[in-house]
């Protein structure tokens, strides 16, 4: 079930006028690459013998939710928030293509991990146009989610399509180096929704939870 949206107050939102601007660009999305340092959260996962994917997954979900501006979206040509949203998080089959796994909001990692394991299983089973694809995909409450393990990436850019985006963004990560303890992020959001310092702002939340994986996990 879709999570529900509230509407954003247009005479009180100080991006506004920023909206107006930039919601019908033709490429309205701007990307930031970064570095995130991980090696605490790696070093957690093993002495706990946690997953490192499904907690970085996890804490990706959790910064989105507690950033603001990560909740915001397009419907109707008007601005809404999702305090809550379904993450859209790729997975790798058996065939070397990949299918869609959906996450929803849960506030135990434990939890949350299990429930990763079955969408896993589910989607590897499914082909990619699955039930669960088509009750998800076109959502606007969403976080689309890929991951690049096989590539320490300094740059990133997105296939696009001209149809409705509802200003989702997008966030990829690669492959952690256990020499530096660093991995990295792209970060894809729509202008007409949040600006370079929100993207900074994000991925500040996101890796102070990494810097402190025992208080999530």
């Amino acid at each position: 079930m879709p999570y529900p949206a509230t509407q954003v107050d247009l005479q009180q939102w100080p991006r506004a006028q920023h909206f107006a601007f930039f919601k019908d660009f033709q490429q309205p999305y701007f990307n930031v690459c970064v570095r995130l340092d991980a090696r605490l959260l790696f070093a957690y996962c093993q002495a706990q013998a946690l997953s490192f994917f499904s907690a970085y997954i996890y804490l990706v979900h959790k910064s989105a939710q507690q950033y603001w501006p990560m909740g915001l979206r397009i419907v109707d040509d008007q601005p809404v928030h999702y305090q809550q949203v379904t993450m859209s998080v790729v997975q790798l089959a058996e065939d070397d293509s990949f299918r869609f796994s959906y996450l929803d909001d849960t506030p135990c990692y434990t939890t949350y991990a299990q429930r990763m394991r079955e969408e896993k299983a589910r989607a590897a089973s499914e082909p990619l146009f699955s039930e669960a694809f088509a009750h998800t995909e076109g959502r606007a409450d969403v976080l689309h989610v890929s991951v690049l393990p096989w590539l320490q990436f300094s740059s990133f850019s997105h296939a696009t399509c001209l149809g409705a985006t509802h200003g989702i963004p997008k966030v990829v990560l690669g492959q952690y180096d256990k020499v530096s303890g660093c991995m990295p992020l792209a970060l894809d959001v729509h202008h007409a929704l949040m600006d370079g310092l929100h993207s900074a702002k994000y991925i500040q939340v996101l890796q102070e939870m990494m810097h402190n994986p025992s208080d999530y996990l």
